[in-house]
């Protein structure tokens, strides 16, 4: 190896480390970050890298909330031969508990690359009301039902019970089955209920929706129901029974009707049992699922069921031989769209096709999961002259109508130009493309050195050799201190401290050249708090000029000198007559000195 080839090698490998590290990315954002107990909020996140296949993502403590997917979909890209990919997940998180909550940072791994989120903080308020205007249970704003052909409570005196019902109970196999999944409570609980569901053999299940609450008269006695429903679709005919899910809650066994002077009318013992967890089920359901009819199945038919449209489009239509051309098979409607399978297309002697992958988006609007799926293709004429692309058909079986439908595209035409690219060994001729022109040919008589060249000796060879090391080090560093703030909030309030009060100094320097003196003396106020506050882990709203005096965190050396510029910082922003100038110029100085000693001091 030559000097030039060992660095030439060195910063291919740095190149290499620093590609590896965009590789893999994930970005997480919610559509609001202050609700109330039960309301929904939408987490969305964006997972990219290369290749055709990414990691699932690690989620954090999610136990504040429950969860919901909402759907997914996947793109695939392919440019210069090189694969790149992004997924779009999409959750529903619903909060279960008051108070200031946090959504950890979200990790992906692929080997040795790692991404993760940023945290996102959500204020959860208290909801409206529960039951008896007390306790637990999460309410938003209630409406008032009637029970009609409802299933009743096991007994008249029921504090709680659950309830599932379908919408159909003899579907065709791949139709739609609409589970609707009810909890009747009519006192407080003692702790959130945990809901288990049950393995569901020979269905696949979607969930729809987040929680809906609301009240609802059941032998004149009034419930909130929390009601959740999921989309089942059957995967073979026959009796498939559907099992209960399993409530576990902890009821407030004193009810919401407690009476002071009732006490001693009650058995002391119930104290004693008060929020003992308690297990509800509900009846099983059998579903009779029919097979599809064997009369009048096209040929065509894979399986899918539901209601369809089908699209089709080139990217051109005239290339010249051994051009490829991207073919879209666009598939959309109601129905199970993941289980779709590829598109069949007719037979195209005149072309070579090869798959570019498919992507998918799945959505469940009006309680229907619906979506649209896109198939792509490469396909490349192998002579010249002018083709047509048939109509693509697409058989499904409609369950609304109970027959098969067949839907087709619009024939494509195409026009092909030019000789081609010679073939090479049976290898696909479009492979070679424009590279061909960059072939030269073989030397035979290249001039041998004279004597060869130790590189050992050579500083520059010592050199590169260190680099890739030098590279791989500096990258765990890296690695190691972004994990540390993704995962030590003090720490990174300690870190970013210094930037962030660099901010707002900048803006302070603004104001004062703008000669808005009383917004100068805030932004000056704000950042020497703000400083304060991000060192030594406190919350900056909270934190006045008496509690700086009291900390004991805080050197006594200093502790004086601090208190005294924030009160000159007030007096001189609430004024009557404002500051002199030469006293701002001096408030600017003393501000960058005192970030100094702080900086050395706590």
């Amino acid at each position: 190896m030559t000097g030039r080839n060992a660095a030439l090698f060195s910063l291919l490998s740095i190149f290499y480390l620093a590609s590896a590290a965009r590789a893999l990315e994930i970005s997480a954002s919610v559509d609001k970050q202050e609700v109330g107990v039960g309301d929904p909020i939408t987490l969305k996140l964006v997972i990219s890298g290369k290749g055709g296949t990414l990691p699932e993502p690690t989620m954090p403590d999610l136990s504040a909330f429950d969860i919901y997917s909402s759907g997914r979909s996947q793109n695939i890209s392919i440019v210069n031969g090189a694969f790149s990919s992004s997924l779009n997940m999409s959750y529903v998180l619903v909060p279960k508990k008051v108070g200031d909550q946090l959504i950890g940072p979200i990790v992906v791994r692929d080997g040795a690359n790692m991404a993760a989120t940023e945290p996102i903080k959500i204020k959860v308020n208290q909801p409206v009301a529960s039951p008896s205007g007390q306790g637990q249970g999460p309410t938003p704003q209630p409406q008032t039902k009637q029970p009609g052909g409802r299933p009743q409570p096991p007994d008249k005196g029921s504090d709680f019970f659950i309830d599932q019902v379908v919408d159909k109970t003899s579907p065709y196999v791949g139709e739609q089955v609409t589970l609707t999944f009810r909890f009747y409570q009519a006192v407080n609980l003692w702790d959130q209920p945990a809901l288990e569901w049950p393995k569901y053999n020979g269905v696949t299940v979607e969930d729809l929706t987040a929680n809906h609450r609301y009240y609802e008269v059941v032998r004149g006695r009034r419930y909130l129901v929390t009601e959740i429903k999921r989309a089942l679709f059957p995967i073979s005919s026959g009796k498939i029974p559907i099992d209960s899910p399993r409530l576990t809650i902890k009821p407030d066994d004193f009810g919401v009707s407690f009476d002071p002077f009732g006490f001693f009318d009650k058995d002391l013992r119930e104290l004693f049992k008060r929020g003992q967890p308690k297990v509800l089920t509900a009846n099983v359901i059998t579903l009779n699922v029919r097979s599809l009819p064997e009369s009048g199945k096209p040929d065509n038919f894979s399986g899918a069921v539901g209601r369809y449209s089908i699209s089709a489009a080139a990217d051109k239509d005239s290339v010249g031989v051994d051009e490829p051309i991207t073919l879209k098979l666009i598939l959309s409607g109601t129905g199970n769209i993941r289980s779709v399978p590829p598109v069949k297309l007719p037979d195209l002697p005149d072309f070579r096709i090869y798959d570019s992958g498919n992507t998918e988006s799945v959505s469940n609007t009006n309680l229907v999961i619906s979506g649209t799926k896109t198939f792509e293709l490469a396909i490349i004429p192998r002579t010249s002259g002018a083709y047509t692309i048939p109509a693509i058909t697409f058989s499904y079986f409609d369950p609304s109508k109970g027959k098969y439908q067949t839907i087709a595209t619009n024939p494509i035409r195409i026009t092909a130009t030019g000789e081609g690219l010679a073939d090479v060994g049976g290898a696909p001729k479009n492979i070679i493309g424009s590279a061909v022109q960059a072939l030269g040919y073989i030397v035979t008589d290249y001039p041998k050195n004279s004597r060869p060249v130790d590189l050992s000796r050579s500083f520059f060879f010592w050199f590169f050799q260190f680099i890739p090391a030098a590279a791989i080090i500096a990258a765990m560093v890296y690695r190691t201190r972004t994990a540390r703030l993704l995962n030590d909030r003090r720490y990174a309030r300690r870190v970013g401290a210094s930037r962030r009060s660099k901010v707002l100094f900048e803006k302070a320097a603004q104001l004062k050249s703008r000669g808005e003196t009383e917004s100068f003396y805030g932004a000056l106020y704000d950042a020497i708090l703000g400083y304060v506050a991000d060192r030594l882990d406190l919350e900056k709203s909270g934190l006045t000029i008496e509690q700086i005096r009291s900390n004991d965190t805080i050197p006594e050396n200093i502790k004086g000198d601090l208190a005294e510029f924030l009160e000159s910082c007030q007096n001189a922003r609430f004024a009557p007559g404002g500051a002199a100038a030469n006293h701002v110029d001096k408030m600017m100085a003393g501000a960058g000195e005192l970030i100094a000693r702080l900086e050395t001091e706590i």
